[in-house]
């Protein structure tokens, strides 16, 4: 993998993040019963009731790296345990005033109109607006490994451009570290700082 992949491969995720919620925000109309149920309901159908669990597995995942350098004996289910107890913290705030439903419709009402929405829910309840909720995460993960295996092809290119933007602004990038040195971890870095390491391993979910 080319010294700029990693830089690319960051800049895609910001740029699925952006196309993803890129709607036009337009002037408000009236948050009216029927928007609100319509709203709530297309939540429901992409799949809101998850986004608990995937900050909860990975804000311990954020966490194991830490606390593996400080106790390397520290026991999975201690993980576990950490991700139970952030999971049901959140799912019991989902439905509650001013809790994850309530604020996630304030942000379609503020960049769709009501019949947007009624419109996006009819496609959604279709069959191929199922066929999109269920094949969601397969076409996301594929489009990324192919952004990356893209990417890659054009490293040897995007370098080449790199260097002599450098030239321009007489600037010269820091060499790699060497083999050796790359195998060492710096003191207090965590393990994924190390080259050729791992980043740390996801707490393991509930059975």
């Amino acid at each position: 993998m080319t010294r700029v992949l990693t830089v690319l491969l960051a800049a895609l995720i910001v740029a699925f993040a952006v196309v993803g919620n890129a709607a036009h925000a337009q002037q408000a109309d009236t948050l009216t019963d029927a928007k609100r149920a319509n709203i709530k309901k297309l939540l429901e159908i992409t799949g809101i009731r998850a986004i608990p669990e995937q900050i909860a597995n990975s804000t311990v995942q954020s966490m194991v790296g830490g606390i593996r350098q400080l106790d390397p004996k520290f026991p999975e289910r201690g993980f576990v345990a950490m991700r139970d107890a952030i999971l049901s913290g959140l799912n019991a705030k989902v439905d509650t005033p001013g809790g994850l439903i309530e604020q996630v419709t304030m942000v379609y009402h503020n960049n769709f109109t009501a019949a947007e929405i009624a419109e996006t829910l009819r496609f959604y309840e279709s069959s191929a607006g199922k066929k999109v909720v269920n094949l969601q995460n397969k076409i996301n993960s594929e489009t990324f490994q192919t952004a990356m295996r893209w990417a890659d092809s054009l490293g040897s290119e995007l370098d080449q451009r790199i260097d002599e933007a450098m030239k321009k602004e007489n600037l010269k990038l820091p060499d790699p570290p060497k083999q050796g040195a790359a195998a060492q971890t710096p003191r207090g870095a965590p393990p994924a700082a190390a080259a050729g390491k791992s980043s740390p391993k996801e707490a393991p979910k509930k059975q």
